[in-house]
C-alpha cells in the first residue's frame, strides 16, 4: 500500500514532463473508473440503486479525495519534488484527526493526538524554514498547495465515514472516480482538446500504469487493508509512504532530498507515531 502510495508522487514527476497538471489527473481517473467500471460488470454481482443522494455522495467524494487533491498535489509538484510532496502528504492524518475531533462526536482529541500534530506543525515549519513562513515564493507556494491537498483529504475521509459505510467499497471507489472523470471532461474539452489529440503511447503507457497501480491497486488495498485490519494500520502506511516516495524517485529519476527535508520527515513521522498512540500504550503497558 505504501509502495503504491509512494510511487503515485514518481508517476506525476514522470508525467510533468510531457503534459500538464490537468491532463495527469484527468488520466489517471478516466482510465482507473474505466478499469474498474469493467471490473464491477464482468467480475462481480454488485448492484447499486443510484439515487439522487447516492450519486450526489459521489459527487462530492470525486470532488474532496479525487480532483481537488489530485490537481493540488500535480501543480504543487511544478516547484516542489515529488520526496517533498510526500512528506506534506503525511499531514493528512493530522488535519483528519483534529476536523474530525470537531464534526464526529465519537472522535475525541485526545492529549497524544494533540500533541502529535502539534509535531507535525513543528515538523512543516522545519520543512518550510521560519523565516520563510511569511514570504510568497513559487516553493512556498507548491508548500501551500500541498497542505491544502491534505485539507481536501481530510474532508473527504469525514465525509466518507458519514456517508458511505452502508455502500460497497468497490462501488463507492468506482462511483467517486467516475464521477471525478465527469468533473474534469468539460474542461479537458473546452481548454485542453488540443494537447489531448497529441498524446503520445508513453504518455498514455506512464497514465495507464499510474491509474492501475495508484488507484485501482490502491484503493484495493486500502479498503482491504481496513476490513481486515483497521483504520490503525492505515495510519502506519501513511508513516511509510513518504521514504517509500523518497527511494522510489531517487533510484528512478535521481531526485535528492534535502537535509532540512529529512529532518522534517523525521520529525512528522514521531508526531504520526504518537498520533496512532499504539506505540505509546505499549511502552506504558510494559515499562511503567
Amino acid at each position: 500500500m505504501a509502495l503504491f502510495g509512494g510511487s503515485s508522487f514518481l508517476f506525476t514527476e514522470i508525467l510533468l514532463n510531457y503534459i500538464n497538471p490537468i491532463l495527469i489527473v484527468f488520466f489517471r481517473v478516466s482510465l482507473a473508473s474505466i478499469i474498474l467500471i469493467i471490473y464491477v460488470l464482468i467480475f462481480t454481482n454488485l448492484k447499486v440503486n443510484f439515487s439522487k443522494e447516492i450519486l450526489l455522495t459521489f459527487f462530492t467524494m470525486g470532488l474532496l479525495n479525487n480532483v481537488i487533491p489530485f490537481l493540488l498535489i500535480a501543480y504543487a509538484q511544478e516547484t516542489i519534488t515529488g520526496g517533498l510532496a510526500s512528506i506534506l502528504n503525511a499531514n493528512t492524518s493530522f488535519f483528519t484527526i483534529f476536523l474530525a475531533s470537531l464534526f464526529l462526536k465519537d472522535e475525541k482529541l485526545t492529549s497524544y493526538r494533540l500533541l502529535g500534530i502539534i509535531i507535525g506543525i513543528i515538523g512543516v515549519i522545519v520543512i518550510v524554514g521560519f523565516e520563510n513562513l511569511f514570504e510568497f515564493k513559487n516553493y512556498n507556494f507548491g508548500i501551500v498547495l500541498m497542505l491544502f491537498s491534505c485539507l481536501s483529504y481530510s474532508f473527504a475521509a469525514i465525509f466518507a465515514k458519514t456517508k458511505l459505510t452502508n455502500i460497497h467499497p468497490t462501488i463507492s471507489a468506482t462511483g467517486m472516480l467516475s464521477m471525478s472523470t465527469i468533473i474534469l471532461f468539460p474542461f479537458i474539452i473546452t481548454y485542453n482538446g488540443n494537447e489531448l489529440i497529441k498524446i503520445n503511447s508513453k504518455v498514455l503507457y506512464y497514465s495507464c500504469m499510474f491509474a492501475f497501480i495508484c488507484s485501482v491497486l490502491a484503493y484495493f488495498l486500502y479498503f482491504k487493508i481496513l476490513e481486515t485490519n483497521g483504520a490503525g494500520n492505515l495510519l502506519i502506511c501513511t508513516i511509510i509512504i513518504p521514504p517509500s516516495s523518497i527511494l522510489l524517485n531517487a533510484f528512478f529519476i535521481n531526485e535528492i532530498i534535502k537535509i532540512y527535508e529529512l529532518i522534517g520527515l523525521i520529525i512528522i513521522t514521531l508526531g504520526l507515531i504518537i498520533l496512532d498512540e499504539r506505540i505509546i500504550n505499549y511502552i506504558k503497558n510494559r515499562f511503567i
